[in-house]
């Protein structure tokens, strides 16, 4: 009786450091699987949020050398913001490539590689919420080149600068800014 309550014992102990040592293992392990920022998720908010305000955008558009600036109501925010619903930094493919570097109200992530389409996001917190983003990314192919610049300031405006390269065509400067009323 005595050594069967003390082979329990030592079954049981064994048994609960196993299971913390698994704990603890997949503690560390979503620590350093943590995903970054959700950008998408973060401006499908701002499109509702911009739909039922309906702000007034002092919207100024330039191609090259040419300008033109109107007051207007966006009627598509989706399609205005479509840039930015396409940066996601938690598809698999970026997993690990990219440095986070962070302050108390700025994050930044510079990725590793060159050849990646997103080299670089800064994003600036008020109160632990976003509210600004600059956001650097390129597209090269054998025909062409176009490299982004693209702005978001919550409650202020937007900005998309690009320039695009195209083979047997000439260079093509483009930059779009939308600043809320």
């Amino acid at each position: 009786m005595i050594i069967y309550n003390i082979i329990n014992k030592v079954v049981l102990a064994l048994a609960i450091t196993i299971l913390f040592s698994f704990c603890s293992t997949k503690v560390q392990n979503q620590k350093d699987n943590t995903p970054y920022i959700d950008i998408p998720t973060y401006f499908q908010k701002e499109i509702i949020r911009l739909k039922t305000e309906n702000p007034t955008v002092i919207k100024t558009v330039k191609k090259d050398k040419q300008e033109e600036t109107k007051e207007v109501q966006i009627a598509n925010w989706e399609n205005e913001l479509s840039n930015y619903l396409n940066i996601d930094l938690n598809k698999p493919a970026y997993n690990g490539l990219f440095t986070k570097d962070s302050t108390d109200h700025k994050v930044t992530f510079s990725a590793k590689d060159s050849d990646l389409d997103i080299s670089f996001i800064e994003i600036n917190y008020i109160l632990n919420e976003p509210v600004e983003f600059k956001i650097k990314r390129k597209v090269k192919n054998s025909l062409y080149q176009t490299e982004e610049t693209l702005h978001y300031h919550k409650n202020k405006g937007y900005s998309l600068e690009k320039h695009q390269s195209v083979i047997a065509l000439d260079d093509n400067h483009y930059y779009i800014e939308g600043r809320f009323k």
